[in-house]
Order: structure tokens, then C-alpha cells, then sequence
């Protein structure tokens, strides 16, 4: 039987691991120690660990400048931190010399078994390439750039179509950055170029879907449903992307991540979607217009014929206003006291 020392950081993960199998052993930033620490806080030769008779494994302090304190056990949830002079180590024993952490490990403990790579890591690896994240990004460009140009109904700058794939190209960068930085804390993995070719496929899937809603608008006149079909689009690419995100970025459990992932943006939706189903009675004295010009070729049915559409204008804009009976009251009242009045004349 050996003991693993193990040099951990912040988060758990694994740097350094050492195997003891004599009799002693030192720890510290001096060369000649078996276990070599890195830290401006740690002294020359820190501590020790030694075997005794019984074949257990002591941890001593040697008068070092910040002591040693046992942090927890990650077998044993009833260990509490403590400063400690000399300790009889149990496997999963979590110690700190100065401001870095050690963990013992006893080589007979089990662990856990292997888990199974996801399916998409083979699609990380592959977005994960500056060629297809530089490609991704500039058809985001391109396709931003167009639709701001077929929207745009006066002579389009090119100030414009600078500031538009700026704002594009910035907002995936962001994002990307964003996410690494919290990959880079938590699991010590940026992702950085992953993150990137991520956002900007959502953004493609989602510019695609925003023009083939034009065209669904421009068939059968969808406006009044076409923000819950937004939504709705935004409901299934979201979860999406923040359960990649947190795949990437982020220690939690499979299932954790997937609830995540789903509750947390159909939280906001559902509240954006009930807003936009409590506005579809509501009037408005402003008609739709749509700015893109359509080629006739993207008409999906077959057209109205002039004579016909002219002839259904006033079912579209004529407006019945139904009277009151208080009005229609008054007004047979003063048309009575009228012809009373006439009477009297006479």
C-alpha cells in the first residue's frame, strides 16, 4: 500500500500528483523534497509525512512560518477545518500549506468508474478550429449585412453596414469571451474558439428562421402571431446553446444541466409570451408594413385579382360603431322635443 499526494487547486482539480512509498517524506519549496510545492508562503521544508509501526501515515508541521490546517475530507463529511501540528492522515484528508492545497489519497481507495463521452464532443472538436470559427463569423457578417441592407429603405452607407457588422461580429466575441472566462475559472478550459463557432451557428439558425418568417408573413399574413413563432424559435435555440455552454464551461451533473438549460430562458419566454398573447386583441391605429421588398416569385398561392381584392377594402377598413342605447335615447328625445317645438310654432 502507498499514499497519493495529490496538489489541488481551488476548484478540486488534480496538478501534481506524487506516490510515497518509503518511509518518509517532505513537502515544501526546497528541491530536495519528494513533494515540491510552489508557493511564496510555504517554507523551505514545510512538513513531513511518515510511516509508523502500524503502517499508517502521520502528517507532522516543522515549525513552519504558516502552519498547516486541515481543510475537510471529501470521504468523511464530519471533518471540519482545524490547524493541526500532527495529524493521523486518513485517505481524503484535504490540507493547505501556506495557499495551496494537498489531498491524501490512500491507493487502495476505489474510484469511480470511467464516464462516457458525450456524442458532442466530436462537434466541439470540430467548431473548435479558428478556420470554421473566422468562417462561421463572417457569414454572420454577411447574412446581418443583407438583411440590414434588404430592410434599409433609403440609400444604404457604408457607416451603416460598418456599424452592422461590427455590432454582429462584437456580440458573438462577447459571448464567447464571457463564457471561456467562466470555463477558465471553474474548470480551468477556456473553449474560447468552441464557444465562439457556437454562438455564431445560433446566430445563423436564427437570422434563417427571422427571413423564412418573412416569407411565411408575406404568404398568409402572420403579423399578429409571428412574435409567439419568434419566441417559440428562441425557446427550442437557447436551451440549446446554454445547455453546450455549460457542458463546456461549468461542473454539473447531466441532469442538473439539462434542467438548467430548459427552465431558466422558458422562465423569461413564457413571461415575454404571455405579454405578446395579451397584446394580440389590443387595436392599433398603425398598419403593418413590412420594408423588404418581395419578388413575386416567393409568393407561395396564388395572387388576388385586382377587381377582387378592391372589393373586400371595406369589409378590411370599414369599422362599425355600435350605438348605445343612452345615445339612441337621447337623440329620439331631442328629435321629439324638436318637432314639439315645431308644433307649437305653427
Amino acid at each position: 500500500m502507498a499514499l497519493i499526494i495529490e496538489e489541488i487547486n481551488r476548484a478540486h482539480r488534480v496538478g501534481t500528483r506524487y506516490r510515497m512509498e518509503g518511509e518518509r517524506a517532505t513537502l515544501g519549496r526546497c528541491y530536495e523534497n519528494p513533494v515540491m510545492v510552489e508557493d511564496p508562503h510555504v517554507d523551505p521544508v514545510h512538513a513531513e509525512v511518515v510511516r509508523d509501526e502500524d503502517g499508517c501515515y502521520v502528517l507532522r508541521d516543522l515549525d513552519s512560518l504558516n502552519g498547516v490546517r486541515l481543510m475537510r475530507n471529501f470521504l468523511d463529511k464530519s471533518v471540519r477545518p482545524k490547524n493541526i501540528r500532527e495529524h493521523l492522515i486518513q485517505s481524503g484528508d484535504e490540507i493547505q500549506l501556506g495557499k495551496s492545497r494537498l489531498r491524501f489519497i490512500d491507493t487502495e481507495t476505489s474510484v469511480p468508474p470511467a464516464i462516457p463521452l458525450h456524442s458532442a464532443e466530436t462537434i466541439f472538436d470540430r467548431l473548435a478550429t479558428p478556420l470554421v470559427a473566422v468562417i462561421l463569423c463572417a457569414l454572420v457578417g454577411a447574412f446581418s449585412l443583407w438583411m440590414a441592407y434588404l430592410g434599409n429603405t433609403g440609400e444604404f452607407q457604408w457607416t451603416g453596414a460598418v456599424e452592422v457588422l461590427t455590432n454582429a461580429v462584437l456580440a458573438l466575441l462577447i459571448y464567447a469571451a464571457a463564457w471561456s472566462f467562466i470555463g477558465k475559472v471553474v474548470k480551468h478550459e477556456a473553449h474560447f474558439l468552441a464557444h465562439l463557432s457556437i454562438a455564431a451557428t445560433a446566430a445563423l439558425v436564427y437570422a434563417a428562421w427571422q427571413w423564412f418568417g418573412t416569407l411565411l408573413n408575406f404568404n398568409f399574413s402572420l403579423h399578429q402571431i409571428m412574435p409567439l413563432l419568434n419566441i417559440l424559435a428562441l425557446a427550442i435555440l437557447i436551451p440549446v446553446m446554454l445547455w453546450c455552454a455549460a457542458y463546456l464551461a461549468l461542473n454539473v451533473a447531466p441532469h442538473w444541466r439539462l434542467v438548467a438549460s430548459i427552465l431558466l430562458p422558458w422562465a423569461f419566454l413564457g413571461f415575454a409570451a404571455a405579454v405578446e398573447i395579451g397584446r394580440m386583441d389590443e387595436f392599433s391605429g398603425s398598419p403593418e408594413v413590412s420594408k423588404e421588398l418581395k419578388s413575386k416569385d416567393f409568393l407561395w398561392r396564388d395572387p388576388v385579382p385586382l377587381d377582387d381584392f378592391l372589393a373586400s377594402t371595406p369589409a378590411l377598413f370599414d369599422i362599425s360603431i355600435e350605438k348605445s342605447k343612452a345615445e339612441g335615447g337621447s337623440k329620439s328625445k331631442r328629435k321629439k322635443s324638436g318637432e314639439d317645438q315645431g308644433i307649437q310654432g305653427e
